[in-house]
């Protein structure tokens, strides 16, 4: 339904890494004696979970799981678990389940699989960590009562219809559906896994492309190619995946550099530019399409402290091309808009004028507006991107007389002030996205507990509505658009810039992501057999 994703190839060590070491390059670690392909993906922490929310584990758990839907690299759906998917009304929605699909334990998956596995987690009285994905679901307020006991056992909008058919209402019109089913969230479970989903986990029956045949927390975790599995198969997919455990991320690179590692999931902004030198353009890829922004965002309860010129000529002041460009070395794209590149709705410069780096404009806004004092910006003084961003902009600021005053602040105390509503200015804020669809951007937005904006708008929230009933995708973003106009209108969230995922690998593999976020185990072997 919507955005973009491919691949920038920019980087040449590894080749004599590999030429020279006997372990971790394609086709020569233990079993290349055999014939099949292998390589060692870095997995940034130690493996506490494999099910479930976005954790160490997640990109093990994509290989283990086939969701109904997947993502190809442009960002547009296709039919995984699901033979097909179909809405008249982008509420009512009828899922026809794949016919002779298994778990790896040869356990057939029907219909009933996913009504069983979307029942139990949606109750929250079983403690899912993915339980939040479930609530957009009719009947989902039912199943996880804010207070009190849950009134119903089952989703009430969740129905099967025959051995290979069921049916989902949502609250709303959503035409998110086919995006929101290939999440993690919604992999099937089978039915030996609810008695103790905490040792599932441990351990779990998958229904992808490969099965978990060893996993040490504090190691790694080795998978295997299933050749049971009849659903659609990365090209060029390895027979074999390790994952090793790194818990510090130039360990990590090095090793890739020498050759022990061959995938590196997301560098660092501060290892890119030793990443150019170190692997060229044959051992690091730039994922073109954009899954994380960088924003300003002001909470509207300071709007009187702040008004809306000042904001204006704040964003006016930052020179978005030179942080970009000489900060972080291309390592970031300005941003114009509210959505990233991977949205079929994005528009480059959106924002238009109060996006411009014009320290004049910026000047005479803060003249109209008749603001003296200083702006405190705000950011989690662990995170040294935003520290080197905040310090950008106080010096941009200083060349028209505006004083804006770095503050850095510990992670847990900014989260407990943005929480309970007691910024005293702007805050550095970086967003991301579990599909390529612009509700993750744009409805996100009017949901207070993302952002703690306090920011509410009629007509906005009229056209976020509208995008998401839409039938066509010309429709639904010409909406997205319109809500996002008055989102920059009234300067509660500025983007900044677009963060470029940056993959270093030896030679032999070719990384590929879904819609612009980069997933290990569609790693393509170009070496081997």
């Amino acid at each position: 339904m919507k955005s973009t994703t491919s691949r920038i190839a920019v980087g040449i060590v590894a080749a004599a890494a590999c030429a020279t070491m006997l372990t971790g390059c394609l086709g020569q670690t233990a079993d290349a004696g055999d014939g099949k392909t292998s390589f060692v993906a870095v997995n940034n922490g130690e493996i506490g979970r494999i099910t479930g929310a976005q954790n160490p584990g997640s990109q093990i758990a994509m290989a283990l799981c086939e969701p109904l839907t997947g993502i190809e690299e442009d960002g547009k759906v296709f039919m995984r678990g699901a033979e097909s998917l179909e809405s008249e009304d982008q509420v009512h929605w009828t899922v026809k389940v794949a016919d002779g699909h298994t778990f790896s334990d040869g356990t057939p998956i029907t219909a009933k699989t996913y009504v069983d596995t979307f029942n139990f987690v949606g109750a929250g009285k079983n403690g899912m960590p993915s339980n939040y994905a479930y609530g957009p679901i009719k009947g989902y307020d039912e199943l996880n009562p804010a207070e009190g006991e849950a009134t119903a056992t089952e989703f009430s909008g969740i129905r099967l219809e025959d051995e290979h058919t069921f049916t989902i209402e949502m609250k709303t019109p959503n035409n998110d559906v086919p995006y929101i089913l290939s999440q993690l969230a919604f992999c099937p479970m089978p039915e030996s896994a609810f008695a103790d989903p905490v040792a599932y986990d441990k351990k779990p029956i998958g229904n992808g492309v490969y099965t978990l045949e060893k996993l040490d927390p504090q190691v790694e975790a080795v998978l295997k190619r299933d050749p049971k599995y009849k659903g659609w198969v990365p090209k060029g997919a390895a027979d074999q995946i390790t994952f090793r455990v790194y818990t510090d991320t130039n360990t990590a690179y090095q090793d890739v550099v020498a050759g022990n590692a061959d995938v590196l999931r997301s560098l660092p902004p501060g290892l890119i530019a030793q990443g150019r030198n170190s692997l060229g353009e044959k051992g690091l890829t730039a994922i073109d399409r954009n899954t994380l922004e960088t924003y300003f965002t002001w909470p509207t309860y300071l709007d009187k402290t702040y008004p809306l010129e000042v904001r204006q000529a704040f964003s006016m002041i930052v020179d978005r091309a030179s942080i970009s460009k000489d900060l972080f070395k291309d390592a970031t794209v300005p941003a114009g808009s509210l959505m990233p590149n991977s949205v079929s709705a994005y528009r480059e410069d959106a924002c238009g004028q109060y996006c411009t780096f014009d320290p004049a404009a910026a000047k005479a806004l803060i003249a109209k507006s008749g603001f003296t004092g200083s702006i405190p910006l705000n950011y989690s003084s662990e995170n040294t991107t935003d520290a080197a961003t905040a310090l950008a902009v106080s010096n941009s600021a200083k060349e028209i007389g505006l004083e804006v005053e770095p503050k850095p602040v510990p992670s847990a105390a900014l989260s407990e002030t943005i929480n309970s509503y007691k910024l005293d200015g702007p805050v550095i804020q970086l967003w991301g996205s579990s599909f390529p669809a612009a509700s993750e951007w744009i409805a996100s937005v009017y949901v207070d507990a993302n952002y703690r904006l306090q920011y509410t708008d009629a007509e906005g929230q009229a056209a976020v509505d509208g995008a998401l009933a839409a039938p066509t995708q010309e429709e639904s973003d010409a909406l997205w658009q319109k809500a996002e106009d008055r989102i920059l209108a009234d300067q509660v969230i500025q983007p900044l810039y677009q963060q470029v995922m940056y993959i270093a690998h030896t030679e032999c593999v070719t990384p590929h992501a879904a819609g612009g976020d980069m997933q290990i185990y569609r790693t393509q072997v170009t070496c081997g057999k």
